[in-house]
């Protein structure tokens, strides 16, 4: 995956244009492009930096919203989480989950049960998934540390873990292998109208400083909770259709935090959902999300110590005894849902997650709302609305139907992925690097294997002792720089290698290593080299304690 140049993105008139480069934006490039549409996308910041890169890591099916009667939106979810097993096997990890009941919750045993039931019907009744209830002892069995005070018994179901950024960019990199183009750091600064209908995007490139004109057909803004600071672009557009809500986790030691499986309660505070899960790198968990309006910077989001404490305060109701403090809090990280604003008022964490396509005066496809699961369904809806506007202003003729959810994303495919696995092999590189390779980049593993056969020392850990930063070598820089558009040093600790989730120093230790090689690549000087250490300082300093 190329970064598409300013020449490039200006020298032709695209069937669509898409604004944003989250998760929905990435899904909505692949649709089109798998369709045979020109398409380009473009992002402001680096692809998933926004909310697609900060949420609580799930595909799932969206249990707590059978309590609200959003039936289509669980069974859809539902179906699209079974779908990813196909088609993005090395994104899609089942886990299991327990939700538990105590004492003055709203809900009870007979419901809990009827509704799991409901949620293994909506999967396609995996027989290996079935849910199943637990009383309190049996639950204490297996969730020893559990706090028993209240505690009347609970269901253990199943959903799945992911990593959300990865995700996103293997979505994208799906779209770019379909023909689209794509830059990262190129910010749309307006319209271009043509008898009052929206005709071009107006960019300015970031990493470049030049500006230019995108022509498309068709435009489609993707831009998540920035939807409607690209509305606002079109002349005459003022009334905010969003209504942000912030949500934050914490990282915390599976040492201080015992913790088998993924647990879904209520906070002791206000009675909110929030989840402890077991991280991918198992020797974390993480604890979130919170659910409240948010009306700050959509450019610089943090969690702050009220937010912090209300996570400690749950992870010490969870787990009693333990005494946590901000000394055992690993990391933090916050993002922000892109919900739509309802009528009335509601409270955030009741705000409906479905999604809406609405049209500007312009001309321009909007879409806002969903979540990570469903993404590929609201890809594929914005692309056929679309194509219909596209065909009925006679600017497309026949197109064929979408098939995104017949083809794996990149590294999705079996077959690259057996072809990576023995590649990996061949080279006899330590277990836990083949090993973490192959989880994170699926099929395009294969690359950093032949990456590291060119130069064999490009395979050599930056460093040892903690367990996941001695997985992290230089061929990774490479394949993130030559393969996936890293352009600092924030982009590959951040949304490339998700180092800054799992460490307490987000990856400082090694950042002058790492600096020195993207360095080589990308062309910086020592100065460069040391703003980029600081910069990505700054931004770990301000998600720690």
């Amino acid at each position: 995956m190329k970064r598409a140049s300013l020449k490039e993105l200006t020298s032709q008139t695209f069937d669509l244009v898409v604004i944003g480069g989250g998760v929905t934006g990435a899904h909505t490039a692949r649709d089109a492009a798998l369709r045979g549409l020109s398409v380009a996308l473009v992002e402001k910041d680096d692809f998933a930096s926004g909310t697609s890169s900060r949420s609580t890591k799930l595909l799932h099916g969206g249990l707590r919203y059978l309590q609200s009667y959003e039936f289509k939106l669980v069974r859809e979810a539902c179906l699209e989480r079974e779908l990813m097993l196909r088609l993005a096997p090395h994104l899609a990890h089942p886990r299991p989950f327990i939700y538990v009941i105590y004492e003055k919750y709203p809900e009870n045993t007979l419901l809990l049960d009827i509704g799991l039931t409901l949620y293994d019907l909506f999967s396609g009744n995996p027989v290996k998934r079935h849910h199943h209830m637990l009383d309190k002892k049996n639950l204490l069995k297996v969730e020893p540390y559990l706090n028993p005070k209240g505690l009347k018994g609970g269901g253990k179901y199943f959903d799945f873990l992911t990593d959300d950024v990865r995700f996103t960019l293997d979505t994208l990199k799906g779209a770019c292998e379909e023909g689209a183009l794509a830059a990262n750091y190129m910010k749309a600064t307006g319209f271009e109208m043509e008898n009052g209908r929206i005709c071009g995007v107006r960019v300015f490139d970031e990493l470049n400083g030049e500006d230019g004109v995108i022509h498309a057909n068709q435009v489609i803004n993707t831009a998540g909770v920035w939807v409607d600071q690209v509305r606002f672009l079109e002349q005459g557009v003022t009334a905010p259709r969003l209504r942000p809500a912030k949500g934050v986790h914490i990282t915390l030691r599976k040492s201080d935090f015992p913790l088998e499986h993924a647990v879904f309660l209520r906070s002791p505070r206000d009675n909110r959902v929030v989840w402890p899960i077991p991280a991918l790198n198992e020797d974390m968990v993480y604890i979130g999300t919170t659910d409240t309006d948010y009306d700050g910077s959509l450019d610089h989001v943090v969690a702050t110590d009220e937010d912090i404490d209300y996570l400690l305060e749950v992870a010490n109701f969870t787990i009693p005894g333990r005494n946590l403090g901000r000394e055992h809090v690993v990391a933090t990280w916050a993002g922000l849902r892109p919900l739509i604003k309802p009528e009335g008022n509601m409270s955030a964490s009741s705000v409906s997650r479905e999604h809406q396509i609405f049209l500007s005066p312009g001309g321009m496809l909007n879409i806002a709302g969903g979540k990570l699961t469903t993404a590929r369904i609201m890809g594929q809806q914005v692309v056929q609305r679309a194509v219909k506007l596209l065909q009925k202003n006679g600017k497309l003729g026949k197109v064929r139907s979408s098939n995104s959810h017949a083809v794996p994303i990149s590294g999705g495919s079996v077959e690259m992925i057996d072809l990576s696995r023995r590649k990996l092999a061949e080279l006899g590189l330590p277990k836990a690097v083949s090993e973490r390779w192959l989880d994170v980049y699926g099929g395009n593993a294969r690359y950093l294997a032949e990456i590291c056969a060119q130069e064999r020392t490009l395979a050599e850990a930056f460093a040892a002792g903690d367990a996941f930063i001695s997985t992290i070598t230089p061929a990774e820089v490479h394949y993130a720089v030559e393969h996936e558009m890293a352009a600092s040093l924030t982009d590959f600790f951040a949304r490339r290698a998700s180092i800054f989730y799992w460490t307490k120093d987000g990856g400082i230790s090694i950042a002058a290593q790492v600096a020195a090689v993207m360095g080589d690549l990308l062309g910086w000087s020592g100065e460069a080299q040391k703003s980029q250490i600081q910069a990505y300082q700054t931004w770990v300093d301000a998600n720690r304690i």
